[in-house]
């Protein structure tokens, strides 16, 4: 009918049409059935949620590690792997030189293992519960040795208490999970740094880390950090939490490429550092939930790279924390605990600032692609309520 006004729908959404929803608009849907579950979505959002299913909390049930076979250069590498659960993957390749992989016919990446002698896929990957065939085409003078395949715990996309088929979803946990999958859970309100390490106070190191020190100066007297001289080296910081909470890893570092940190060994982040990246700055390296306790930081870094500093930083992460963090960005948000309706999903999906973020997704959460922009200063005050994101041009 000309002239006729349609209204956003006021229906209610459940949290397993929003789980598909959002895992669509992520690209998570490559290689899954037609008829996938609402369990298969949970797991692809969060392998937590997997790992709960199987009755494994330690994690140990969603890695598999396999060696390779030689192969000449006109060979291609060839291993079958089965997933156990349905979730998100990174691939990890111990060797050298310059390679091509892909799983199922799909392309993953070109990875280099020379700079660290190991190397991690450029992007995430979905992957079904069952068989898998991984495939590597290997440069001249490259080597493959062993391939992990392990599921991307660091990112955990859900409610605070996880996702329930039938449960009427709400703002609270809307904000939770975008934020969470828009990589901006950095940006939650800072409740102060619980601890901070000097990079050459480290527990352990591999044979070629050792202790640098440079003179800046005669009253800045002289400056000691951890560095990587000759080939790759690995080291460990034990750190103590005295209460459990969500905190951001970061690292004061130098170099040029691909760093490799690690949390207790379960949680693993790329750090990526561009060309120019010559001098000591600060990178964020993930952020994730962690209990109370001793935990152990591992970072693998290049030839040449150097450590200064490593802060953990605790982030207040309440629902309206959430939310507040959304609305900097200039989306639309309610009260936590009012029910989201089908129309405000959907304009949340065709949100220009939500497009930018989501449109990277698989290789930004694993550590490649452009770092999301940061949300608007708490300082500001928003002129308008529509999105007014700074990941968007000003004048649209």
């Amino acid at each position: 009918m000309p002239g006729a006004l349609f209204l956003p729908s006021q229906r209610g959404i459940l949290e397993e049409d929003w789980a598909r929803r959002l895992a669509r608009a992520l690209d998570l849907e490559e290689g899954l059935p037609a008829d996938a579950t609402a369990e298969d979505f949970y797991g692809l959002l969060c392998p937590e949620q997997a790992l709960r299913a199987l009755g494994d909390e330690s994690g140990g049930a969603l890695r598999l590690a396999h060696p390779l076979a030689p192969a000449t250069p006109s060979e291609p590498v060839r291993v079958v792997l089965e997933a156990p659960a349905t979730a998100l993957y990174i691939v990890q390749i111990e060797g050298v030189g310059l390679q091509r992989w892909s799983v199922d016919g799909r392309l993953i990446g070109h990875l280099d293992a020379t700079p660290l002698g190991v190397a991690q896929a450029p992007r995430l990957l979905p992957l079904r519960a069952g068989s898998h065939e991984f495939t590597g085409i290997l440069g001249r003078g490259a080597r493959a040795e062993r391939i992990e395949l392990s599921a991307h715990r660091p990112l955990c996309i859900s409610p605070a208490d996880g996702w329930r088929s039938g449960r009427a979803l709400l703002y609270g946990a809307k904000a939770r999970t975008i934020v969470r999958a828009l990589g901006l859970e950095r940006f939650l309100p800072d409740a102060g740094t619980v601890v901070e390490l000097e990079g050459e106070r480290f527990d352990s190191v591999s044979r070629w880390g050792s202790r640098t020190d440079e003179a800046q100066g005669t009253r800045a007297g002289r400056v000691e950090w951890a560095r990587a001289e000759g080939s790759p080296a690995e080291f460990a910081y034990r750190v103590n939490l005295p209460a459990p909470g969500l905190f951001s890893l970061e690292a004061r570092v130098s170099g040029e490429g691909p760093q490799l940190w690690s949390l207790d060994g379960r949680l693993r982040a790329r750090v990526e550092l561009p060309p120019e990246w010559r001098r000591l700055g600060w990178q964020h390296v993930l952020t994730t939930p962690l209990p109370a306790g001793e935990h152990v930081v591992r970072a693998l870094i290049p030839s040449g790279a150097a450590i200064d500093r490593i802060r953990l930083v605790a982030r207040r992460d309440a629902d309206p924390d959430y939310v507040e963090v959304l609305e900097q960005m200039g989306f639309r948000e309610g009260h936590v605990h009012a029910a989201v309706t089908l129309g405000d999903v959907d304009a949340t999906l065709r949100d220009p600032a939500f497009v930018a973020l989501a449109a990277d997704f698989l290789q930004r959460a694993a550590g490649g692609g452009e770092e999301p922009m940061p949300a608007i200063s708490r300082a500001f005050t928003p002129l308008y309520r529509r999105p007014a994101s700074p990941v968007l041009p000003a004048d649209l």
